[in-house]
């Protein structure tokens, strides 16, 4: 008598459904997670940071969010935008502009002067202002946007630490908008510095945009190739910008005045941005990363009474933030505004809130 032996590869989905079978693998993946959050507050500060640093370029960077060296361009820098995913290549509100198309600058019907201020992940802090003033068919603007982590503690090796220090980001740049008979045209230039204990460098970027409306405005579409530039080296690497090509349509798609309430409009806007990065994977080095696959981003906003604005955003780039919400406060020379991003992988939820002062 012979006998044969079949060896089946072992495959879950045969004693589970596949659906179970996911579920129970995001538990596992939630457990760990919860471990690593209650083995970094046994490390200290700096090796906190530094972990999170690892956790961050591979869980954001790569696939989960994709960011670059120079990641402070692309994060949208005011509460508004980032309530709608940073959905804003084709309109968007206030000096915040001159990073996502700097010639929207223009569509604006007033000055203004706004202050954000965005708690992000890991304690870091971003700190956002500008000067944007409109003239008749041209606009300019001045602002500085900051990024940092404070009182790190240094140690070479275990025990007392040999005192504190700081990681800064910072970006101070100037737009300017021109508004022609068919389309806007915009520019900004933006003076960049990074520190990172011992070692600084500082480099340059720069955005142009061109927009144009239709329909009375209720249609707007915007194609903008933004952080074109540089950075000098950090110790030995150049510190990659977050190149990209960006095209958009803000379609305002409904407007209603009740009858019961004539006084309560509601209008509704949705914002579509297709986000195609520039960034060639092959001249990157191996320690760098950065996203390289297209990716859509889609925000709605409901504004009602033109005082209570409601807002959402959705990002396609399997990034741990895929879903963002905001809400704010139209007076009718100040705007208030707050975002809540909460991210999907255990980083906890990051809030953002701006002030806008219109003259």
């Amino acid at each position: 008598m012979v006998f044969q032996l079949t060896v089946i590869p072992f495959n879950p989905c045969m004693f589970l459904p596949f659906d179970i079978f996911y579920d129970i693998l995001i538990m596992i993946k939630a457990i760990y997670l919860q471990r690593i959050y209650n083995c970094l507050h046994l490390l200290s500060r700096t090796h906190r940071f530094l972990v999170c640093l690892f956790i961050l370029s591979v869980g954001f960077t790569s696939a989960d969010a994709q960011r670059s060296g120079f990641a402070l361009l692309d994060i949208a820098p005011n509460p508004f935008a980032l309530s709608l995913s940073e959905a804003g290549s084709a309109w968007s509100q206030g000096g915040g502009n001159s990073f996502a198309n700097p010639s929207l600058l223009v569509n604006s019907k007033r000055s203004s002067v706004e202050i954000g201020y965005t708690n992000w992940i890991a304690d870091t802090k971003n700190i956002f202002g500008s000067y944007h003033k409109k003239l008749e068919q041209r606009a300019f603007s001045i602002s500085f946007y900051s990024s940092g982590l404070q009182d790190l503690e240094q140690r070479d090796e275990p025990g007392p630490s040999n005192g504190l220090f700081s990681i800064q980001y910072l970006s101070i740049s100037t737009a300017y908008a021109q508004s022609f008979r068919w389309f806007n045209v915009g520019a900004s230039v933006h003076y960049l510095s990074e520190e990172i204990y011992p070692y600084r460098s500082n480099g340059y970027a720069f955005n142009v945009g061109l927009s144009r409306s239709f329909a009375k405005d209720r249609i707007h579409i915007g194609t903008a190739v933004r952080s074109l530039g540089e950075m000098q080296r950090l110790d030995v690497e150049n510190t990659p910008l977050p190149k990209a090509w960006i095209s958009g349509l803000s379609i305002g798609l409904l407007e209603w005045n009740g009858s019961k309430n004539p006084e309560l409009p509601v209008f509704v806007r949705t914002h579509l941005d297709y986000v195609y990065p520039l960034n060639n994977e092959s001249n990157l080095s191996q320690n760098t990363f950065i996203n390289t696959e297209a990716y859509a981003r889609v925000g709605v906003e409901v504004l009602v009474a033109e005082t209570l604005q409601l807002t959402t955003g959705f990002r396609t780039d399997n990034t741990a933030r895929p879903h963002s919400f905001g809400v704010g406060y139209i007076l009718s020379d100040i705007r208030f505004n707050y975002a809540i991003i909460p991210f999907e992988t255990g980083f906890g939820t990051v809030h953002s809130v701006g002030l806008q002062y219109l003259f």
